[in-house]
């Protein structure tokens, strides 16, 4: 019997065997297009046919709206007491634009909207560009905004410049 005993091969107790679960996946999200600032400005699906606006035009915008919503009257807005919102954020936010945008007047508004429609080779994104960021000179335009090298002459492009700059709030 000891012979038996011995020549059987002893058993080890064999560890659970863990199994994972069927793998379940998520959809895949959309190939997303490549956005890039080059010679053609590509922003994505979500930036086509959206008109852009410049720092100084969205400070006239949201400063207009958010007017308005101080003069509503209390009874007749659904909103009640929430007719315009004061927290933190939106004045932050109404600090950034007035902090950043250069052209307050309205007028000198009215003045850039109309120098650039007399260049309708420009996208609206980069006229709000050009708002926004006011370079300089036409080599430092060309440089942040690539897509201008080849729609304009450095001259016209000076030109234009020039023009944004006399209408600067900040010179003032």
């Amino acid at each position: 019997m000891d012979e038996e005993r011995q020549e059987a091969p002893a058993r080890a107790a064999q560890p659970p065997v863990w199994i994972a679960p069927r793998l379940v996946s998520r959809p895949k999200p959309p190939v997303q297009q490549e956005e890039e600032m080059g010679n053609e400005i590509k922003l994505g699906d979500d930036f086509e046919d959206v008109h852009a606006l410049s720092v100084s035009e969205a400070r006239a915008v949201v400063t207009a709206v958010h007017e308005a919503r101080k003069k509503k009257d209390p009874e007749n807005n659904p909103l009640r007491d929430r007719i315009y919102n004061d927290n933190i954020i939106i004045t932050q936010f109404l600090d950034y634009l007035d902090n950043f945008s250069r052209y307050k007047q309205e007028e000198s508004l009215h003045s850039i909207a109309a120098l650039f429609d007399t260049h309708p080779e420009l996208t609206t994104v980069e006229k709000a560009l050009l708002g926004t960021l006011t370079p300089d000179s036409a080599e430092e335009a060309t440089t942040l905004i690539p897509s201008l090298a080849e729609k304009m002459d450095t001259d016209t492009l000076q030109s234009i410049l020039d023009e944004l700059t006399k209408m600067q709030d900040r010179l003032r």
